[in-house]
């Protein structure tokens, strides 16, 4: 298969190289050109007009579930080599209590975060993920530079608001939290859709709760990040097939670590790059978990940050 061409500002473009075989087998460059050579989108293009109303016709309550840790440098756990948030400010009541005057008696406080676009609750750019130094689309890894992504970053997604599923493991189980390296399948999903009477349909946001944030306080850090319970490959063909945009799990990494075939992100590298399909890391799913919902509105926005490779979100689930 050929790659798309791209001219997209002068970006070096090779339009014949067939990428290496990947752990995701058919799904290396399966949605490439589906939306056209130029697309910088993926998958969220299955979010049309219908998918918002259907969303919005599930609100009935209007109970809303935030899904999003707190930003906390000491509460958020983050994988090796990304550094914590770290919240500082500029002026607060100290200040004041210094001496510190403004005109007409006028006083204001102000601070700062610095985060990984990766840590804490937060969203994939297509951007992230290349193999055989190309992205999604056919898009060259060369393309994501110093300065940030001249494509794919993640102010082309701009938002996901559709009908939301979420399909609850540790219900089906019978468990608090999927044991770490529980490989979820087809069948598990399958099954939770029998159990809560609901369906994952082309341009669902489906959630997956494996239970695993909630197991950070038992297990600690480092045994929480040291393997997960997660989809597998078949799980991710299944995501494909069903038509969703975007999938998000109550884990570091979405996809189950060990990986099935020891290897470096197999189901990354197929649902990211291989079909534009965004993953959603450590949102918090307990709450909605236990109260039941599990059919709702999903609304999310990244933070338009150009070239970025990622996002800090909060996801809302109305229902």
């Amino acid at each position: 298969m050929s790659c798309c061409d791209h001219e997209d500002e002068g970006i070096a473009v090779i339009s014949t190289h067939s990428p290496a075989p990947l752990a995701s087998d058919g799904m290396a460059t399966r949605h490439w050109g589906r939306w056209g050579a130029d697309d910088q989108r993926g998958s969220a293009n299955l979010i049309d007009a219908d998918c918002v109303r259907d969303g919005a016709s599930l609100v009935r309550s209007g109970q809303v579930f935030s899904l999003a840790l707190q930003v906390d440098a000491k509460n958020v756990p983050v994988t090796p080599g990304r550094a914590p948030p770290q919240h500082f400010m500029r002026t607060d009541g100290g200040d004041y209590a210094a001496g510190l005057k403004r005109g007409d008696g006028f006083q204001t406080t102000d601070d700062v975060i610095s985060m990984p676009v990766h840590a804490g609750t937060h969203i994939d750019a297509l951007c992230h993920v290349a193999d055989a130094d190309f992205l999604y689309n056919g898009y060259p890894l060369s393309s994501v530079r110093s300065a940030g992504a001249k494509v794919l970053g993640i102010e082309h997604l701009r938002s996901l608001c559709s009908r939301g599923v979420l399909l609850d493991l540790c219900a089906l189980h019978g468990v608090p939290f999927l044991p770490k390296g529980t490989v979820i399948t087809p069948q598990d999903l399958e099954a939770c859709e029998t159990r809560q009477d609901v369906k994952v349909t082309s341009g669902t946001v489906l959630l997956i709760h494996t239970g695993w944030l909630g197991a950070l306080k038992t297990l600690g850090t480092t045994e929480f990040l040291s393997g997960e319970p997660g989809i597998g490959m078949d799980a991710a063909r299944w995501i494909v097939e069903r038509g969703v945009p975007a999938v998000g799990a109550d884990n570091f990494a979405v996809e189950v670590i060990p990986t099935e075939n020891r290897g470096a992100a197999p189901v990354h590298r197929a649902l990211i790059r291989g079909c534009g399909v965004y993953l959603m890391e450590m949102l918090v799913l307990s709450e909605l978990a236990a109260a039941g919902v599990h059919e709702f509105m999903f609304v999310a926005a990244p933070l338009p940050i150009t070239g970025a490779t990622g996002s800090p979100i909060n996801p809302l689930a109305i229902a």
